[in-house]
């Protein structure tokens, strides 16, 4: 569910952080047609922990993929899974024409992506606001450390630690945003997000709500709105997705990051 994205500090060069930002935005466009793109993805089989489901070409499996390479049985645990026996954190394995993408969110399933899926020949189009280096936010975190859970599209609530706030201004608004971290298989300890609606939610930018990561500068944490990104749920069906809390309610329009992506027909 994360990106992993970095950026040139706009303090250093602010046209090199611009051009940062293009370069990864160039990316990720490309990544839309490779086969591993959230485009390719074809089904989703979740797997009850301590179950088991085998994949493959053959005929004495659970899921009957022609076109794998070999078959894979695939068994979810409370922390993770198990490949053909040997443990596994959540991760993708190369099948073939196949990607199978183990999905753990404590609501495990695997999600199949097909390097010939019809999906990635539609018309589809990544969209950004322009870069905004105002809205690269700097800031402190102030802990507030609570076990609670965030809704998701596809399965019951998923455990979180609400970590705690980060006060901005955007537009000369103050806002305080609220820090998340998923207490899931495959979320590194330290890894923290706001998932946030806005102002253009559903007025430019994607309907459910956009993510960003936060990054930690010393004692301080930056949060960049122009690497705000969509949830794979923006374009696909077969993945399950955080959705905002309500103390990421903003008022205000954070007009950066992704927009809500064009699809037109098929070809």
């Amino acid at each position: 569910m994360t990106k992993t994205t970095r950026a040139t500090r706009p303090d250093a060069d602010p046209s090199e952080y611009v051009r940062s930002i293009e370069e990864l935005r160039e990316r990720a466009r490309a990544a839309l047609r490779g086969r591993t793109s959230t485009l390719a993805a074809v089904a989703r089989h979740e797997i009850p922990i301590g179950s088991a489901l085998r994949f493959g070409p053959g005929d004495a499996v659970d899921v009957r993929l022609v076109g794998m390479d070999r078959d894979v049985e695939i068994r979810a645990l409370a922390d993770g899974f198990t490949v053909d026996g040997v443990p596994s954190d959540p991760r993708s394995l190369d099948a073939g024409r196949y990607t199978l993408r183990l999905s753990h969110q404590n609501y495990p399933a695997v999600v199949v992506l097909d390097s010939q899926s019809s999906r990635l020949r539609e018309e589809v189009e990544l969209r950004w606001f322009p870069v905004d280096a105002s809205l690269r936010l700097r800031s402190r975190l102030e802990l507030a450390r609570q076990v609670k859970y965030v809704a998701s599209t596809a399965s019951g609530h998923r455990p979180a630690e609400h970590v705690g706030w980060i006060d901005v201004v955007i537009g000369d608004v103050p806002v305080r945003l609220l820090a998340t971290r998923l207490l899931e298989p495959g979320f590194a300890p330290d890894h923290l997000d706001v998932y946030f609606r806005d102002a253009t939610t559903g007025q430019g930018s994607y309907e459910v709500g956009r993510y960003v990561a936060v990054e930690r500068d010393g004692e301080e944490v930056v949060v960049d709105f122009n690497l705000a990104y969509n949830p794979s749920c923006a374009l696909s069906p077969y993945y399950n997705c955080p959705i905002p809390p309500e103390e990421n309610g903003l008022t205000v329009p954070v007009r950066a990051g992704e927009m809500s992506p064009f699809i037109g027909k098929s070809h």
